[in-house]
């Protein structure tokens, strides 16, 4: 059985939950502020505040049980990934967007249970995990430009020229745009056969930049010819435009592939020793009676 919530609902979902972490980290910082700009030789000095605010603090404790929480709820996405009895629950899409929000969330948390003093094998993951964060989201830049079904399955090239052709000829049924300005369209994007790895990233970060301003360029003069009413420009927008970002994303597509496979190739490994440190981490933890108010 098929699970959807629409996709505004789970971006109203995540705004209210940064909104909500952010409030915290905020009233967090301003209460422990003192603490945590006395040097790190000094705090065992203020008996209370590091009671409430040291890694092994009431405070500090919980939120290094919420970071490690977050740590695995992390693993959700790749469950419902690579689980094919999953595979109706919810789009795949929506799923990176709450891995994106954890992998960003706890790092920051994760900061404030250790109080920012990073030693040892904990300070070597504590960077490890703001490297994979960073990394995270290079990748999930790259993920957005290798075009995907609506399930978030990767399209083959027979289907995005499909998708392609599928979309011009919307243009030309609804709206009566000629050959002459649906070449126009496609020549916006230039043909980069021959260019390196590296030329293409430059060319990708380039269209992303230019394609707003050739929409709206686009868009006021084909409204002035063809006489787009109110009602249809939405769509007379988000046609065209889908229509840019498909023949930007077809163009550079080798490249980014390549890259976001080597992404993964640095990127999992990391991911996977944070994951085995951390709970290696809190076994000792617990090992050593630090059970927080359990």
């Amino acid at each position: 059985m098929q699970i959807l919530i629409k996709a505004k609902t789970h971006n109203y979902l995540i705004v209210l939950l940064s909104l909500v972490t952010i409030s915290f980290i905020v009233l967090y910082s301003v209460q422990s502020i003192s603490y945590l700009n006395t040097p790190v030789e000094e705090r065992y000095l203020l008996k209370d505040l590091d009671g409430l605010y040291g890694p092994s603090g009431l405070y500090g404790h919980g939120v290094g049980f919420l970071a490690a929480f977050f740590m695995f709820l992390l693993w959700l996405y790749i469950i419902r990934k690579r689980w094919n009895k999953l595979r109706g629950l919810g789009r795949l899409s929506q799923w990176l967007k709450y891995h994106m929000w954890f992998g960003i969330t706890a790092p920051l948390l994760a900061g404030y249970h250790a109080a920012f003093k990073f030693e040892g094998l904990i300070g070597v993951m504590y960077w490890a995990m703001i490297a994979v964060m960073l990394s995270g989201i290079v990748g999930r830049y790259l993920y957005g430009h290798i075009p995907r079904s609506r399930d978030g399955h990767e399209m083959s090239m027979k289907q995005i020229n499909t998708e392609k052709a599928t979309k011009l000829r919307e243009l030309q049924m609804e709206f009566g745009i000629d050959s002459k300005d649906i070449k126009k369209i496609q020549g916006l994007t230039p043909q980069l056969s021959g260019a390196g790895t590296l030329a293409s990233l430059y060319h990708l970060l380039v269209f992303d930049f230019k394609r707003r301003f050739q929409l709206n360029q686009i868009l006021k003069d084909f409204e002035a010819r063809y006489g787009v009413s109110k009602q249809n420009l939405l769509f007379f927008k988000g046609t065209i435009e889908n229509q840019l970002i498909m023949s930007q994303r077809v163009v550079v597509l080798d490249a980014v592939s390549k890259v976001f496979h080597w992404w993964h190739v640095i990127h999992k490994p990391f991911a996977y020793a944070i994951f085995i440190v951390l709970t290696l981490h809190i076994i000792l933890t617990l090992s050593f009676g630090f059970t927080w108010i359990f």
